[in-house]
């Protein structure tokens, strides 16, 4: 899947709306209740706002970016809504694909909490996958959380095995759609690329099966902690 075509799967109105809707992630909402000062949150790929909100409706410092316009300017509204006054500034428009040339001002940088839930996936191979991770773990402050999720390779959304793409490893074909290219590393991979970004599981990183109408969903959920210093 291109960056035209991933944008055009996620720039809809009502796509917006279905992301935005649901409740924000159960882990990071025990992190939150968990943490005396969380610093400064970071969402990476926003979608529609839901744990950007959450954050803000904490009272935590949290920016935030997604590539589809749509989904940038829906969470710019509901930060707006809770009365947010600088909403546009703490929302901004970013591929991922871009991140590893982003550089962050120190005004905005370090982060407490990075969040990646779902969107390092839809990276187009391993190697855009490593220099992501290591760009967010180059953005934590010593001790800092990245809280990790991403669809597994063993998910079978339509009942079959997802197809390898031929020299790309780690890279399948066939999850929501036939021509959808994604990054799916196992968990014992996922900990290793971490590992190389100066990152730690601080718990044991976890595999969760769904059922779909057809077969399953694996997704992969991991909490690191950057305990060494990036190079």
């Amino acid at each position: 899947m291109s960056r035209a075509d991933r944008e055009a799967f996620w720039d809809r109105p009502e796509m917006a709306e279905r992301m935005g809707g649901r409740p924000p992630d159960h882990r990071f909402v025990a992190l939150l209740d968990d943490a005396a000062d969380p610093g400064r949150i970071l969402d990476v790929g926003c979608a529609g706002g839901r744990n950007t909100v959450f954050a803000a409706e904490r009272g935590a410092d949290v920016v935030a970016f997604d590539a589809a316009p749509v989904m940038v300017e829906a969470t710019r509204a509901r930060l707006a809504d809770l009365g947010v006054a600088d909403a546009e500034a703490r929302v901004r428009r970013l591929d991922l694909l871009d991140l590893p040339e982003v550089a962050w001002p120190a005004t905005v940088a370090p982060f407490g909490v990075v969040l990646a839930l779902g969107v390092l996936q839809d990276l187009p191979d391993g190697a855009s996958t490593r220099a992501v991770l290591a760009r967010l773990a180059s953005w934590l402050t010593p001790g800092g959380t990245l809280l990790l999720a991403n669809f597994g390779p063993d998910s079978r959304t339509e009942g079959v095995a997802l197809t390898p793409v031929e020299g790309a490893e780690h890279v399948y074909l066939g999850f929501g759609g036939s021509d959808r290219r994604m990054t799916l590393p196992d968990a014992e991979t996922l900990d290793a690329w971490a590992a190389e970004a100066g990152l730690t599981p601080a718990t044991a990183t976890e595999t969760k099966r769904v059922a779909t109408d057809a077969g399953h969903r694996d997704t992969i959920n991991a909490t690191y902690v950057r305990t060494a210093a990036v190079g």
